[in-house]
């Protein structure tokens, strides 16, 4: 399983509908293939709860640790992934959804003196928080009341779970003071940039790539490209592009009717022999290992 996307890396999931926009989903680390979540932004809010495990969280720049009973507010926009630690699963929760159903109308006073506040705020962008603080388990208390309410669905649910967000909101607000913007986060023009990096290789991953294609897709030179991308990705920009493959090799390897040769090429790769090679380093099995394991589960 793998989130999907548009090439400029938009999730193509919705999350709720016009009626009532907002999706609450139970996740499981591991459910991903190799343990990971691909990068991906969306125009809604995203909080996140960790109910059990721990993983790497990258949001925005940052890579953090969270762990369980930890929660995350993601702003619009922002880009983010998720890894497993050692191999161990993690649960969590998702609630997602559009600050609309915080103001209810365009250009209301709630939209334009609280609500844009935060979604335009850099220091808004990402924040954790990891119960350091009392009104830290205000925010997760809500959460898991939220959660509560959209698994019974009894009366009325709809605005409670309205009532709770702007419950979260608030607290946003009043503790404003206490967040800093992270000189790590992505400014609006770092972010389209770095998006427009992410579909060129997500759109071009199975052709031959060069250094120089990918630093003109976004106008940069070779050395600025490799250095933003390393800064704000935490790997190198080919490191990316193998993992990335490898990942779009998977499905080959599922089906029967293609070859390991086939996956490797249909992948981006030249080379059966290194592609092998990378799979092994990134997965611990061979291509053919794996392949015989996923169809010995059928």
């Amino acid at each position: 399983m793998q989130i999907q996307t548009s090439k400029n890396q938009r999730e193509l999931k919705t999350h709720g509908d016009f009626s009532f926009p907002c999706l609450i989903s139970h996740e499981r680390i591991t459910e991903y293939e190799f343990g990971t979540f691909s990068w991906h932004w969306h125009p809604e809010i995203e909080l996140t709860l960790i109910e059990d495990g721990e993983m790497i969280y990258q949001i925005n720049g940052s890579d953090l640790h969270v762990k369980k009973g930890c929660t995350i507010f993601s702003n619009c926009n922002t880009l983010h992934s998720g890894h497993m630690i050692e191999g161990k699963t993690c649960d969590y929760w998702s609630i997602t959804f559009d600050p609309r159903l915080i103001y209810g109308f365009e250009n209301s006073r709630i939209q334009t003196k609280y609500v844009d506040l935060v979604v335009e705020g850099r220091e808004f962008s990402a924040l954790y928080f990891d119960g350091s603080e009392e009104w830290h388990h205000d925010i997760s208390s809500a959460m898991k009341k939220i959660i509560d309410y959209d698994q019974t669905r009894s009366d009325f649910y709809e605005m409670k779970i309205q009532m709770l967000l702007t419950k979260i909101w608030l607290l946003l607000l009043e503790h404003r003071a206490s967040f800093l913007p992270d000189k790590k986060s992505l400014n609006p023009k770092s972010s389209a940039r770095l998006k427009n990096i992410l579909g060129f290789l997500h759109e071009n991953y199975d052709k031959k790539i060069t250094l120089d294609d990918i630093a003109d897709s976004v106008h940069i030179c070779k050395s600025e490209c490799c250095r933003f991308f390393k800064k704000h990705m935490n790997e190198s920009l080919f490191d990316y592009l193998l993992h990335y493959r490898i990942e779009q090799s998977i499905p080959y390897l599922r089906n029967p009717e293609y070859s390991i040769t086939d996956a490797a090429f249909l992948s981006g790769f030249t080379d059966p022999g290194y592609y092998s090679r990378i799979f092994h380093k990134y997965t611990g099995y061979s291509p053919r290992a794996y392949r015989n394991q996923i169809l010995s589960l059928r």
